[in-house]
């Protein structure tokens, strides 16, 4: 059974085993959803393709059923921004609203007590986008 926590799940997710992209049967590169296998359950995250948000589902026994993409996606292998992250856990994740009050996209950080990474998925024309999110250094202001 789904958790409707929002977001869903356990606040801390540990050991991410397995990370599944599912993309439009028609084309590799459409991806619909992605799917977190960690210790405590499947995270995983979809694009509605009727308004272009993302729908986050959480489960701790078996993969999330697919709301909008069930007979149209097949699995694919993920790329390299999946490289090392293996065995990461997840502290913190967001939804992230648009100034016209959609939910369109999701934030996730995986990482170590020393390092971490961060991906966004980002819904839009009916698919999810992909972002690796990089710090920025500040610059230090000069002492006088």
């Amino acid at each position: 059974m789904a958790h409707d926590l929002f977001p869903p799940g356990p606040s801390v997710l540990t050991n991410l085993a397995e990370v599944v992209h599912l993309a439009h049967m028609d084309d590799p590169s459409w991806l619909v959803a992605v799917q977190f296998r960690f210790h405590e359950g499947y995270l995983q995250v979809e694009a509605d393709p009727d308004d272009d948000t993302v729908e986050i589902s959480f489960d701790p026994q078996q993969r999330p059923q697919l709301h909008h993409w069930v007979s149209d996606s097949v699995p694919t292998q993920p790329d390299q921004h999946y490289a090392g992250l293996l065995g990461m856990a997840c502290a913190w994740r967001w939804v992230l609203r648009n100034q016209q009050g959609y939910e369109d996209a999701f934030q996730i950080e995986l990482g170590t007590p020393s390092s971490t990474t961060t991906l966004q998925y980002l819904a839009m024309a009916s698919r999810l986008h992909v972002r690796h999110v990089k710090d920025v250094p500040i610059p230090q202001r000069a002492r006088s």
